[in-house]
């Protein structure tokens, strides 16, 4: 899945290929059609000869697209593959384009401005009811078109289309390259500029998309410390609640990015702590677990619900960042537990068939990266055919679903006061239990 980056980290991180003006994109259709087309197997027989088609337009035509609208083409040729990992990943945007003074939240409540530069702060904690004429909604379905997966995995690098007036302007949305006309609730009109003040990201964060959670918790957007943000950079984190005779594990992804830790090896390790605290409830957070590899994680997955044991039980987090390997580790854990586990959140980013495994490949000329899918999982069926990922077909996964149990809103509020209903939710079953 995701574990291709690691062995690459420092080269993927130092090839951060600004935008420049480019008229002449073969380099760019010749990458996307040998390293993307020609070998990804998740799109259907129907979307092939679509993309096929998509694409021999956009040959012909390529050279006459700004930047932006040149991406926005390949993401649209990719995105009806209709697989989460066949997107392309549109991080780079937030360094390669001017960004809106503001930033958003997408929460269960809608759009908020949850960031601002200090002339705008004073719109923070403001709901937007549209942008450049359209509704969330509208805005979603319009993202759509270049985004694949699940409506939470979009959602995830949807922010660097909406906070980029070049990319808006590009899909036809944004009237202007340099501004954004939004309306706040309420009816307020504003207009928002763009600007070069944020800074830069940097390594990973420049490729794959990060959390905004997480990024306004390191902003101070967010008041007090809640448990799911502490150690914004820790890949695993293991806490134990004595007081409610629960451990809390942590995973932000399933192998550690940067190299500098073993996951497979802290996952072995975690197995022998719950075995030592023996807690009744085990609390598994993947809700920001994008993945990695689910090789590391697996034996622990299958270990837990035996651990909780008789009168205990295992609650698993999970939202439209739960992702890839991510989604596998929740399935291992829910194979092994059945109703012993209970799922709390938002539904996982991706479906319970879906492709992986694949180096994401660079575009040379605009330096965008798109996921790429060769092999196929299914955690329905177990996955038996020959083209499923190697790893699936020796310790499969047969579900019906990872759909939460407990779906609690989580709104833009309940983010700005540091409150968690994700993990009220499971203290609130837990106190049920007595």
């Amino acid at each position: 899945m995701f574990k291709c980056i690691l062995s690459g980290i420092a080269a993927l991180a130092a090839i951060a290929a600004p935008a420049c003006a480019q008229t002449d994109r073969s380099v760019d259709l010749r990458a996307f059609q040998e390293q993307i087309l020609d070998v990804d197997r998740s799109f259907s027989a129907e979307a092939r000869a679509e993309a096929e088609r998509q694409f021999e337009a956009l040959s012909a035509s390529a050279s006459s697209l700004s930047n932006a609208q040149f991406e926005l083409a390949l993401a649209e040729i990719i995105a009806l593959a209709d697989n989460g990992y066949s997107t392309l990943w549109a991080t780079g945007w937030a360094n390669d384009y001017p960004r809106l003074a503001i930033r958003f939240y997408l929460g269960d409540d809608g759009l908020t401005i949850a960031d601002a530069q200090p002339e705008f702060e004073n719109l923070i904690g403001r709901r937007v009811t549209a942008v450049e004429g359209r509704s969330l909604a509208g805005l979603r379905g319009a993202w759509s078109r270049y985004a694949s997966g699940r409506q939470g995995w979009r959602d995830q690098f949807m922010y660097y289309f909406l906070e980029s007036p070049d990319m808006l302007h590009a899909a036809g949305i944004a009237r202007s390259r340099t501004e954004v006309r939004a309306v706040l609730e309420g009816g307020d009109e504003i207009v928002i500029p763009s600007t070069d003040a944020w800074p830069a990201l940097e390594g990973l964060d420049a490729i794959l998309p990060g959390a905004r959670e997480i990024e306004l918790y390191q902003a101070g957007r967010i008041n007090g410390d809640p448990l799911y943000l502490r150690d914004p950079d820790a890949a695993m984190r293991y806490v134990e609640l004595a007081e409610r005779d629960a451990v809390y594990v942590q995973f932000r992804s399933n192998v550690d990015f940067t190299g500098e830790t073993d996951m497979a090896a802290e996952a072995a390790s975690v197995i022998g702590r719950l075995r030592a605290a023996a807690p009744r409830y085990v609390i598994v957070d993947q809700r920001f677990n994008l993945g990695g590899d689910l090789n590391n994680t697996r034996d622990l997955m299958q270990a837990i619900p035996e651990i909780a044991g008789n009168g205990g039980r295992v609650f698993v987090i999970t939202s439209g960042r739960t992702f890839s390997a991510g989604i596998s580790s929740a399935g291992y854990l829910k194979q092994a537990g059945g109703d012993l586990v209970t799922i709390v959140g938002a539904p996982a980013g991706d479906h319970l068939e879906f492709w992986a495994e694949g180096d994401p490949a660079q575009m040379p000329g605009i330096g965008r990266y798109i996921g790429l899918a060769r092999e196929r999982h299914n955690y329905v069926t177990g996955c038996p055919q020959e083209d499923c990922h190697g790893s699936i077909r020796r310790h499969p996964i047969a579900i019906e679903t990872l759909d939460p149990d407990i779906r609690p809103m989580f709104t833009y509020e309940d983010l700005a006061g540091g409150n968690d209903p994700y993990l009220n939710a499971v203290f609130a079953l837990m106190e049920a239990d007595g």
